[in-house]
């Protein structure tokens, strides 16, 4: 699909049809730019709410007033939250914002100065206090100083990282044409980590099968570490173009459409585009959760996980010694299924059946009364209990607490593997998968005997990523307490 001969710092000389080559090799793992960002403002956060919560106690001591650990915890990060927003609407959490020392540094101090202005307002009414006073606004500064150098180190280890060649953003651009030669162009005249790692044509010019090129695009971003992709295709394929946009939704990518591929002139959108070196590109899709907001996701259902197996390790071993006892054999059972972005994993399960010979690439189905349950087993499908050491996974990083269940990649329903039989079934792969999720509690569980029955729960799971929340979350696992262990289909 594609022959180049472009090097990571270099010219394209030449664009062919051919298979697709990417300029990068897999083995890197490079730190991108967003999650650089994303941990920028979390530790911003967590500093302020540290400064903020020693100056207030420190307040609150001097002058002898009293406030409960959760109100003094709470005020300390309604304080850093506003610092945090102050800094987005001064423009500060851009990577080249980030990375220039003095104006990061300086945005840093006035976002702690404005975030506490009320309270310093507050403090001086009191004047000093047997000495104290001083100790107080040392405080104030103190802190002040603390989200400076947190800007500080930060910028001095981008610069670190751009300069070994370990932080970069890699770019797959969608085409092989002009267009598509002079976009990259332009995205090389990004000094801050911005990678051009290959391109991949659009399939627009095939009439049976138009996307059938694109389909491998989501082993190249597994691979090479993609974080965005640009259509660039040409504008003769301007009338296929919503349905190259709609498959690529699917990925774990933020797809951006340069201006050219549907008649624009570049320079008209600049001012209100996102901009990669100087190419103006439109934004047309984004992944569910980016950047903090991934990491919270992620460190709560791991402190959640690591908390529900502290407080349900007795159950656990009585678990497994049952288990033990009942039948020879181990007590977790693996198997293989796809996790983020299709990536395999082995997830585990307390083993619930005689030990028997499984032909490789295939899968058989648990049925009802299936002789090959032990009488324990039968108790721990039907309570969902076997699913528990799946807690292990979360930690691992394989799976969250809440999400789409994972599929084993032999699963059929009807006969036909998932991905044939239901429009857009990859777009489940843009998050992690979950313990429990939005299609189990709404009764979506058990075998998959219809086409329909497997419609229904990506369309739930669907439902789910494009609406991911917090509170989306709590509801989950509040239902999944109350209704999720036993169902008649848990067998």
């Amino acid at each position: 699909m594609l022959d180049n001969t472009m090097t990571d710092t270099g010219n394209v000389d030449h664009i062919t049809s051919g298979p697709a080559v990417f300029s990068c090799r897999p083995s890197l793992t490079p730190v991108s730019r967003r999650r650089l960002r994303a941990a920028v403002q979390l530790t911003e956060v967590l500093a302020a709410t540290a400064a903020c919560g020693i100056w207030l106690s420190d307040l609150l001591l001097c002058y002898g007033g009293k406030i409960t650990v959760a109100e003094l915890l709470a005020f300390s990060l309604a304080v850093a939250m506003a610092m945090h927003f102050i800094l987005r609407g001064l423009g500060a959490h851009g990577f080249p914002d980030i990375l220039n020392v003095w104006r990061s540094c300086a945005l840093a101090v006035l976002s702690w100065l404005l975030a506490t202005s009320t309270l310093l307002c507050w403090t001086m009414q009191f004047g000093p206090k047997n000495g104290t006073w001083e100790v107080t606004y040392f405080d104030w500064i103190a802190g002040g100083m603390l989200i400076a150098l947190v800007r500080l180190v930060t910028a001095q280890t981008g610069h670190a990282l751009l300069q070994s060649r370990h932080l970069r953003d890699n770019i797959a651009i969608i085409g092989t044409g002009v267009e598509a030669q002079f976009c990259a162009r332009l995205i090389r005249a990004d000094q801050h980590g911005a990678v051009v790692a290959g391109f991949v044509p659009s399939g627009l010019d095939c009439v049976d099968q138009p996307l059938a090129q694109v389909a491998e695009l989501q082993q190249l971003i597994q691979s090479f570490g993609v974080r965005d992709v640009v259509v660039a295709t040409s504008e003769q394929d301007r009338a296929r173009l919503p349905e190259l946009i709609q498959s690529l939704r699917c990925l774990p990518v933020r797809v951006l459409l340069w201006p050219g591929s549907i008649g624009i002139e570049p320079g008209w959108i600049a001012a209100s585009s996102h901009t990669i070196g100087d190419a103006p590109l439109i934004v047309a899709s984004v992944p569910p959760l980016d950047g903090w907001r991934w990491i919270l996701k992620d460190v709560r259902d791991r402190l959640l996980a690591l908390l529900l197996l502290i407080v349900l390790s007795p159950l656990l071993l009585v678990t497994a010694a049952m288990i033990r006892l009942s039948s020879p054999g181990p007590i977790l059972f693996r198997q293989e299924r796809e996790g983020y972005n299709g990536r395999r994993f082995m997830i585990l399960k307390f083993r619930t059946m005689y030990l028997t010979r499984v032909t490789e690439g295939e899968l058989k189905l648990t049925a009802k009364d299936d002789p090959r349950i032990f009488p324990v087993g039968a108790i721990l499908r039907k309570t969902s209990l076997d699913e528990l050491p799946q807690l292990i996974n979360v930690l691992r990083g394989d799976m969250w607490l809440i999400g789409p269940r994972p599929h084993s990649p032999l699963a059929t329903a009807a006969g036909q593997r998932y991905s044939a039989v239901v429009r857009h079934y990859t777009a489940r792969f843009r998050v992690k998968p979950g313990i429990t999720g939005l299609a189990q509690v709404n009764g979506c569980r058990g075998p998959t005997n219809t086409v329909e029955q497997i419609q229904q729960r990506v369309a739930y799971d669907l439902h789910y990523i494009e609406n991911l929340s917090l509170w989306l979350d709590l509801r989950i696992l509040l239902q999944t307490a109350v209704k999720g262990f036993v169902h008649p289909n848990a067998y």
